[in-house]
């Protein structure tokens, strides 16, 4: 059985513990650019936001937004390993 994929907007939280989820989105490329541009906004007054990618009950950050600006990204070789 294949695991469901997803993002995810959420607070940043702690490195090692991450904040609420805000809201999901579906595994597709229209849902991962609305989620990108949701962080960004929330990030705003809302605090440091990340989207995450989640596979079952795993999360990996992709993006961390700080004060409407993206800080963080995961490199494009990483991502790549994982395909």
């Amino acid at each position: 059985m294949a695991q469901t994929r997803g993002y995810a907007v959420r607070d940043a939280g702690q490195p090692s513990r991450l904040g609420k989820i805000y809201k999901t989105y579906p595994y597709d490329l229209r849902s991962l650019l609305e989620a990108l541009e949701q962080a960004r906004l929330r990030s705003f007054n809302q605090g440091p936001q990340v989207v995450t990618v989640v596979t079952g009950r795993q999360n990996q950050v992709i993006r961390r937004y700080e004060h409407g600006k993206q800080v963080w990204s995961l490199s494009r070789a990483a991502v790549h390993r994982e395909r």
